[in-house]
């Protein structure tokens, strides 16, 4: 019983780890995405789509961040 027990939790962390790869590789792709955006953009709205970007990759940065800890 104990064994099924640790199983479901090495397939749940698997799990999580997956999802959160996916989501820090999905928010890069749109990191991209919005910087070609946002040159097309006036000063103004460039500005804050640029804000937004880095705003971005600081989540994706802590999602990083989070996966690495799974080891922990």
């Amino acid at each position: 019983m104990n064994n099924e027990h640790r199983h479901t939790h090495g397939t749940a962390k698997e799990e999580t780890r997956a999802l959160l790869n996916y989501m820090a590789n999905h928010n890069e792709h749109h990191t991209e995405e919005l910087c070609e955006i946002a040159d097309s953009l006036s000063s103004e709205a460039a500005k804050a789509v640029q804000e937004a970007v880095e705003l971005l990759k600081q989540s994706t940065e802590k999602l990083r961040q989070a996966i690495g800890r799974l080891e922990e």
